[in-house]
């Protein structure tokens, strides 16, 4: 029998519309999805604190749970914005 494979591609977009492929484990944290995401998506300087992550549209408050705790699953997509600080 296959061994089932612990590696997930989760499709993070930009407010802009461009999108890049991560590899993630389940047990990984959203924190470290948004660090992975923001990174191939706005560049290795971009500050991932200055970032939000959402989920299904709505924002991810909990970046301590993990992809699977979030209801992710290997193709899911995500989208990393800058914060608005003008929101609220």
């Amino acid at each position: 029998m296959a061994e089932k494979s612990n590696h997930w591609t989760i499709v993070a977009v930009s407010d802009s519309g461009d999108e890049v492929s991560i590899a993630a484990h389940p047990e990984e944290k959203l924190k470290t999805l948004l660090v992975k995401a923001t990174h191939a998506l706005y560049g290795e300087n971009a500050e991932p604190d200055k970032y939000e992550l959402l989920i299904g549209g709505v924002k991810a408050d909990n970046l301590e749970a993990t992809l699977e705790q979030a209801g992710l699953h290997s193709g899911s997509e995500v989208v990393v914005q800058i914060i608005d600080v003008h929101r609220g």
